[in-house]
């Protein structure tokens, strides 16, 4: 009957009540123990052997899930959990999963392309700076046969040997900036390459945090739905002795197991929403969805006070933080710049050009291939553009529209970075608040259950309020367990809008 507000949020989970020890090593093949099959609807059966007001106990996370799936009715083999796989850990922390993400992602792979393509145009354009130097060689056999001899007059064959060799050297000495302008240009774009591979990086730290924090939760959320069904099989044995005691009517064991099987069909639900769950982290990583990896819980699992380990700053210190940390920030800025010098470039498409030129060769003489003779030259070559079609004017009408745009881009990702921050910055605020209140929403729902069930054992209180104090418990551990990871979810937004999250 509590189905309907057990979502607080989409994958979210819990804080174990009491949890005494550390992460147990994983095993595969471990029996459950946890889920308990309820008496046939209407049934007075034998009490079960929870006993009423004790202390729900839920097993910690990062460890595989010890139920058959689905929980209840026919499990279908080869669907629950995953596949080992060499070389990856079973059970991981964040900056794991965040290493192998850098390692595996194909987004991290084709920004690394993007630097490399912006390395080569950066190359290409430099060349224009630097002096080219040619040589070449040549060896030509001559045959002909309608040759006059010039000792004899007569016509015969003549045949004769030449040989050459050369070297050309050309330097560009000026051409109004317009090939320092697009070196410049290239560099930039370079620059904004190398940001945007950062940015890259952090995004993919994001999402496997986000993915990360979701597995947890949906864990949480299944221990949550089984600690409920054992609550409800706690209020149908209480409802079951009244029955035979003669102080509650037959027709209300069937109220009390209906919330048992509603509680059943969430608890197959969660477990669908968990291996969800665990495919998505493996994928955020890189790695095949079908991959058994758990990441490990990093947060308290006692029901105590859960702490933030990051300052709140006031938004005027976050958004100057962004601003200085931010890759993308840095990357339309230096795109603003290329495309300004671009612009200048382009508008040099008619600027007159000076370069030097210098040659050395040596050739044959004689019919021989023989008797070389050297020749060389030095000067200077001035090209002037008279008239081009309309190329230059329209460069630079292409290289504004450029510019144009990446003041637009700019002005759009600054503006995101505003929002994006105010955005995260206040919703810390809030998950860090809702801690404490949710840790005293669960204490009080533990007592109102406790004394609800020994008031109903003594026969002082009406079923109703027995079921609505199991709701109550119920709507305590998911707004505890939403409000945990909410916090640690808050904390990855807010990095990440910052600038500050992964290791870029």
């Amino acid at each position: 009957m509590n189905h309907r507000i057990r979502r607080a949020a989409s994958g979210v989970a819990l804080i174990a009540l009491v949890v005494a020890g550390t992460t147990p090593a994983i095993v595969r093949a471990k029996q459950p123990t946890a889920v308990q099959t309820p008496s046939p609807l209407g049934t007075v059966g034998p009490a079960p052997t929870i006993e009423p007001n004790a202390t729900i106990t839920l097993a910690p996370a990062s460890q595989p899930t010890s139920l058959p799936y689905p929980a209840y009715g026919t499990p279908v083999p080869g669907v629950n959990g995953g596949v080992v796989v060499a070389g990856v850990p079973q059970v991981i922390t964040l900056d794991q999963a965040i290493a192998i993400a850098y390692a595996k992602s194909p987004s991290l792979a084709s920004a690394r392309a993007s630097i490399q393509e912006a390395v080569g145009s950066k190359d290409e354009t430099q060349a224009g700076l630097l002096p080219t130097l040619e040589g070449s060689g040549s060896s030509t056999r001559t045959h002909d046969s309608s040759a006059q001899s010039t000792t004899n007059g007569a016509y015969g064959p003549f045949n004769s040997t030449s040989n050459s060799l050369s070297v050309s050297l050309r330097q560009l000495i000026f051409d109004g900036g317009r090939t320092v302008a697009e070196l410049r240009a290239a560099k930039f774009t370079l620059g904004a390459a190398y940001d945007t591979y950062r940015r890259a990086m952090q995004t993919v730290a994001y999402n496997v945090a986000v993915a990360y924090y979701n597995d947890l939760a949906a864990q949480r959320a299944t221990a949550i739905a089984v600690a409920t069904v054992n609550v409800d099989l706690v209020n149908e044995s209480l409802v079951a002795a009244q029955i035979r005691a003669g102080t509650e009517a037959k027709a209300d064991l069937a109220t009390a197991q209906l919330s048992t099987a509603q509680e059943r069909v969430t608890v197959v639900r969660d477990q669908s929403t968990e291996l969800q769950s665990e495919a998505t982290f493996a994928n955020a990583m890189g790695l095949d969805a079908n991959t058994f990896v758990l990441p490990r819980d990093d947060t308290p699992v006692n029901g105590s006070a859960v702490p933030s380990t990051i300052p709140v700053p006031s938004y005027d210190v976050a958004f100057k933080r962004a601003v200085l940390l931010r890759p993308d920030v840095d990357a339309v800025e230096q795109e603003v710049a290329s495309a300004r010098e671009s612009l200048r470039a382009a508008k040099l498409g008619l600027f007159p050009s000076l370069s030097g030129t210098a040659s050395e060769a040596t050739a044959s003489q004689n019919a021989s291939g023989g008797a070389f003779a050297n020749t060389g030259q030095l000067g200077v070559a001035l090209t002037v553009p008279l008239y081009d079609g309309g190329l230059t004017a329209g460069s630079t009408k292409a290289a504004q529209g450029a510019l144009q745009l990446a003041f637009a881009n700019q002005q759009t990702t600054v503006q995101g970075v505003q929002l994006n921050v105010k955005q995260t910055l206040t919703a810390l605020v809030s998950a860090r608040q809702a801690i404490d209140e949710t840790r005293v929403e669960l204490a009080e729902a533990q007592i109102v259950l406790a004394s609800t069930q020994a008031q109903f054992k003594a026969g002082v209180t009406t079923l109703p309020l027995l079921l609505n104090a199991q709701v109550g418990l119920t709507q305590a551990l998911t707004d505890q367990s939403t409000a945990v990871y909410t916090l640690r979810q808050a904390e990855q937004a807010f990095l990440y809008a910052e600038g500050a999250n992964g290791n870029s």
